[in-house]
């Protein structure tokens, strides 16, 4: 089982920004940090949801318009192709908003804990017994990640993405461009 970081594919792909100030009018107290906080936002909602509009860019014009794209650092702008395959095996980690224009907010919602590292197999740059333990090997716990297909790092804060095999392989199969599959879950950290 492999597990992958995702990073928005910035050298083929328009990045997406979701207009977080229209965003956070429909919430109660919804900060930009909601992600990393694992908050859910539809027991948030003041009234129905309305979609947002979303932006795609990036310093090159020829960049394409994505069908995932990570937003927020720990959610995913989804265009409706993407949604469709990724629906059914998204359904538990998250929830879905439909944005303008056919995209969708995905919130993912499922995060692991530091219990998940596998210390055997990481490795650990250690300056001094005050510096942080900063990894240069990442490996997680197969049985702690075990029916996960999307998911944060609740150990980092949940400040990025990770995804199992399964998500990448639909993502190539469908042909989903947007994204990187960083193999190397430690290179955020170095």
């Amino acid at each position: 089982m492999t597990t992958f970081r995702l990073l928005n594919n910035v050298k083929s792909y328009h990045e997406a920004f979701v207009d977080f100030r229209a965003m956070r009018k429909q919430f109660d107290g919804v900060k930009v940090w909601f992600s990393q906080k694992n908050e859910t936002l539809l027991d948030r909602l003041k009234d129905g949801w309305k979609p947002v509009s979303v932006a795609f860019e990036s310093d090159t014009k020829t960049n394409q318009i994505p069908d995932i794209s990570v937003w927020n650092y720990s959610c995913l702008v989804l265009s409706s192709k993407a949604k469709s395959a990724l629906d059914s095996l998204l359904s538990g980690a998250g929830e879905f908003l439909p944005l303008d224009d056919g995209f969708w907010l995905f919130n993912c919602l499922d995060s692991i804990d530091g219990d998940s590292i596998d210390a055997e197999q990481s490795k650990f740059q250690i300056d001094s017994e005050d510096s942080l333990h900063i990894p240069t090997s990442l490996t997680l716990k197969p049985e702690k990640i075990s029916g996960k297909v999307l998911f944060k790092p609740g150990f980092a804060h949940n400040s990025f993405l990770m995804c199992s095999d399964e998500f990448r392989d639909i993502a190539i199969k469908e042909n989903l461009g947007g994204v990187v599959f960083e193999e190397n879950l430690a290179k955020i950290f170095l």
